[in-house]
């Protein structure tokens, strides 16, 4: 003859007798928070000339949208950066060359893409960014950004540090780019 046990009893006898309570249901995980270029565009005039003359130089331009910082900290001066078939804006402080930046570069990311990043940030819209030290040494910061709807890969570095880069990721917009 064959005993059934049900699994109360079974939790009651392996806890010595006593019966178990079970505790408050996990609380289900946060919904990520609204990515930050899904916030107002910048307007052209709204940022350094040379955001929009990186964009226009480019070769990705149709496939990768112009990202810039809000309200970049602390205030340097913006440059274009070298990108091959990409754009890229950075900021210079003074004795300190390129000590931030933003670059939508020519490579489009794909499985193959680097992602073992020791920090990471996902949104809303399905945008998601892996970050760290740059080279797995650092001191610099460095993130790859990806923009849900955007055929191309984001740099966004930092010489000042992993909250100064997070800040940065935060502040990014999109810009209204003015047709050719």
């Amino acid at each position: 003859m064959a005993t059934i046990v049900t699994l109360s009893a079974l939790a009651v006898a392996a806890c010595g007798g006593r019966s178990v309570t079970p505790g408050p249901a996990p609380e289900p995980p946060a919904e990520p928070p609204a990515a930050p270029w899904s916030g107002p565009t910048l307007a052209p005039d709204d940022v350094p000339s040379a955001y929009l003359e990186a964009w226009r130089g480019a070769e990705n331009r149709e496939r990768c949208a112009l990202l810039a910082f809000r309200d970049p900290e602390p205030v340097g001066e913006a440059r274009v950066a070298e990108f091959g078939g990409g754009w890229g804006v950075a900021w210079d402080l003074p004795g300190q060359r390129s000590a931030y930046g933003v670059a939508g570069t020519g490579v489009e990311p794909g499985p193959d893409t680097y992602d073992d990043w020791p920090h990471r940030l996902r949104w809303a819209d399905g945008s998601e960014a892996g970050y760290g030290p740059e080279g797995g040494r650092g001191p610099n910061q460095l993130a790859y950004l990806r923009v849900s709807g955007e055929a191309c890969l984001y740099n966004v570095w930092s010489r000042l540090g992993v909250e100064h880069l997070e800040g940065l990721l935060e502040s990014l917009r999109l810009v209204a780019t003015p047709p050719d």
